[in-house]
């Protein structure tokens, strides 16, 4: 997240999120690549801060957030959204996907494969 989102009215937390994302992410890889791994650990790494462990968008961070995570385990919702979609999001973030701008870009430090292992794993939290 850039200044330009904390001085744009964005949650007043939001910026301080986004700078623990960045912080977490160079701690995280090194400032490269991701190291590879499952892909549920990738989202236990990167993305439970916000979405939570089990996908319900209640993480640590959640709180401070506007608009708040998705809940990845309400089916109605996330069986509106294509895996293109989800992949879209998680690569580009949610501002290069036209939607959240609290949701950072993974396309720099995931590879693609990594990315489509991610949307296997959010499409897993919707249990019927």
């Amino acid at each position: 997240m850039s200044l330009r989102h904390a001085r744009s009215g964005a949650a007043p937390g939001a910026a301080l999120v986004g700078l623990g994302l960045a912080v977490l992410l160079a701690v995280v890889n090194g400032g490269g690549a991701l190291a590879a791994g499952s892909a549920r650990e990738t989202f236990v790494e990167v993305c439970s801060i916000c979405h939570g462990v089990g996908g319900k968008g209640d993480g640590p961070s959640a709180a401070g957030l506007d608009p708040r995570p998705a809940d990845f385990t309400d089916c109605a919702v996330m069986q509106k959204q294509s895996d293109a979609t989800l992949f879209t999001i998680i690569k580009r973030g949610g501002p290069g996907a036209g939607r959240s701008t609290v949701m950072p870009a993974w396309g720099d430090s995931l590879p693609d494969g990594q990315i489509r292992d991610l949307v296997a794993v959010v499409r897993g939290f919707c249990k019927r």
